[in-house]
């Protein structure tokens, strides 16, 4: 009798901490897609086994109201896309662009997808895509 094995959806954790966002600022991997801004940097070693992603919407957004519902776009975006698609070992950084309001659902899942596929294709990516 054979078992089918399910590939198990990773677990994602939160960036909570400045420094963690700022640390993966610094080290300038990022794709820029019309409606969002993904950037990554790997874990240091010592926690190597996890996967952490971190929301970012400025003012630029909108209002708070604005920038909540675009947090809640990106966190349901990541929840589909990088469980499947992210590397573990990673902390990724999604910033919200205006656009990211009116922007289609499918479309976004399609550019992170688009977007991590690319970052990891070139590890030493500094700035590229679409503005």
């Amino acid at each position: 009798m054979s078992q089918v094995i399910e590939k198990k959806e990773l677990k994602i954790n939160k960036i909570k901490k400045r420094r963690d966002f700022l640390r993966v600022a610094a080290g300038q991997r990022k794709w820029i897609t019309p409606a969002m801004i993904v950037q990554f940097e790997s874990i240091p070693d010592n926690e190597i086994f996890e996967l952490r992603v971190g929301y970012t919407a400025s003012k630029r957004v909108g209002n708070a109201v604005i920038r909540s519902r675009a947090k809640r776009r990106m966190r349901e975006v990541a929840k589909q896309v990088l469980g499947k698609f992210a590397h573990v070992g990673y902390d990724y950084v999604i910033i919200a662009r205006r656009e990211i309001i009116n922007y289609p659902f499918n479309e976004l899942i399609r550019d992170l997808k688009w977007a991590l596929k690319r970052l990891h294709e070139d590890p030493v990516t500094k700035m590229k895509g679409k503005n």
